[in-house]
């Protein structure tokens, strides 16, 4: 056999055997693309009108607090409405968010208090999105091709983001900020035309714990009648509370997404600017060494099996909390490019891992809320995570970094206290809290 024909036999792409999510996958992979683009040009855009990391930490809560807050109601509407017709919402609204900011930079009308309030509005738009594409996926591909298409999906942002980051500081660097966010919002306008070729009647080829059961049409189904929107909020918050092994993970995951998103956020392009002196291209290098190493753990993650990955997954918290604290103690650009690329490995590796376990456990009914909640691990600390960091960063960069890396490391103790690598051992359809309420009914692509 072939170099080329072993890696076409790899476990990692038998998502791609599914037509529905190889056009999610194409629609992801545009508007990705697109997305580096914008990251690298708001970053630069707010350094260069201020110099202040605070400043960018304010522009960048602005996006994370709406989303934060609206994740989780927003999940009950991703398990009670067509994901597909939420997701091609979602394109369409950041698309024309994004595509204002372009205007506004060309016209040399761009602020920080206008770039507040669109971030705002793109959080909120943001929060429709994530939840409806987490529920779509597991109702989309079965639960022993979760892995594959967890790692196509988390490979395809890696990948882009090692491409896009140095591309985009090369075009920031000759024509400016605009034409960065143009190529943005043209990238949501292409991704919302994939997502509306996905069919209306999607077929999921697995039922999760014989509770909910997945119809021809792609949402879950029961005998139930529909209940209220408190209620079925409710039963997300339950069905987590009542699951210690999903409890303790986001507990761990909120501690990391504490330490971890505000340095990455706001400490790249400080040190681009103040640190090395390397402009747009240094920060668009080191942010593609991040995304380098996630592609790199996102590639072995993707050929693993689900079983036995809780001390690989505690492992690769030590390594991203020892590679963030190298950050804050190296003064030489490729040895940050290097620590960055450690903790893209470490990241990458255990989001998949995690990612892939969680869809497979959680009840296909609640699968919007619960993930939404999940996702509030991340997107909900995010705002402090930041504040914190844009304030720390302009007193001492070498203390942000090395503390983060103390929290981590803190972190890795507390799941080995708490015994996650024994739980996350466990097989994913192990016995589950059952539903507090009766589940809704209809169908939610």
């Amino acid at each position: 056999m072939t170099a080329v024909a072993r890696a076409r036999s790899l476990p990692m792409w038998r998502a791609l055997d599914i037509r529905d999510f190889r056009l999610l996958w194409a629609s992801e992979a545009v508007s990705l693309v697109g997305d580096q683009f914008q990251l690298i040009a708001l970053s630069w855009l707010v350094i260069s009108l201020t110099g202040s990391g605070l400043a960018l930490g304010t522009v960048l809560i602005a996006v994370a607090v709406p989303r934060a807050v609206l994740l989780t109601p927003f999940g009950v509407l991703a398990d009670r409405q067509p994901t597909r017709g939420l997701m091609l919402v979602a394109h369409l609204g950041r698309g024309a968010i994004v595509a204002l900011i372009a205007l506004l930079v060309v016209a040399g009308m761009a602020t920080i208090p206008v770039l507040v309030i669109l971030g705002v509005l793109f959080g909120v738009v943001d929060a429709i999105y994530l939840p409806a594409q987490q529920a779509f996926l597991p109702r989309a591909v079965s639960a022993d091709r979760l892995p594959s298409a967890n790692a196509l999906l988390q490979g395809t942002l890696q990948l882009a983001s090692v491409v896009g980051p140095p591309l985009a500081g090369v075009a920031i660097a000759l024509t400016g900020t605009g034409i960065a966010f143009g190529v943005d919002a043209a990238s949501f306008v292409i991704a919302a035309g994939l997502i509306g070729l996905i069919s209306t009647g999607t077929a999921v080829a697995a039922v999760h714990h014989g509770r909910g059961t997945i119809g021809a049409s792609g949402g879950p189904t029961t005998d139930g009648d529909h209940e209220s929107f408190g209620d079925a909020l409710r039963a997300g918050f339950a069905y987590v509370a009542g699951d210690p092994a999903i409890r303790t993970l986001m507990l761990v995951a909120l501690v990391l997404n504490f330490a971890l998103n505000g340095p990455a956020d706001v400490g790249m392009a400080w040190l681009a600017q103040n640190r090395f002196d390397a402009g747009p291209t240094g920060l668009g290098v080191m942010a593609a060494g991040f995304a380098a190493g996630a592609l790199a753990g996102t590639l072995l993650a993707g050929n693993a099996r689900l079983d036995r990955q809780g001390r690989i997954v505690v492992g690769g918290v030590v390594l991203s909390g020892l590679a963030i604290a190298a950050v804050g103690l190296l003064d030489w650009l490729p040895g940050v490019v290097m620590a960055m690329a450690a903790v893209g490995v470490a990241i990458g590796y255990v989001n998949v891992v995690v990612i892939s376990w969680l869809q497979a456990r959680v009840d296909p009914v609640l699968v919007g809320r619960v993930m939404s909640l999940v996702m509030l691990m991340g997107f909900g600390i995010s705002p402090l995570s930041i504040g914190v960091a844009g304030v720390l960063i302009d007193i001492d960069a070498t203390a942000l970094f090395v503390g983060s890396g103390v929290i981590v490391l803190a972190a890795a103790l507390l799941a080995i206290a708490m015994g996650l690598p024994a739980m996350i051992d466990e097989r994913p359809d192990a016995p589950q809290p059952e539903l507090a309420t009766t589940p809704v009914t209809g169908d939610r692509r």
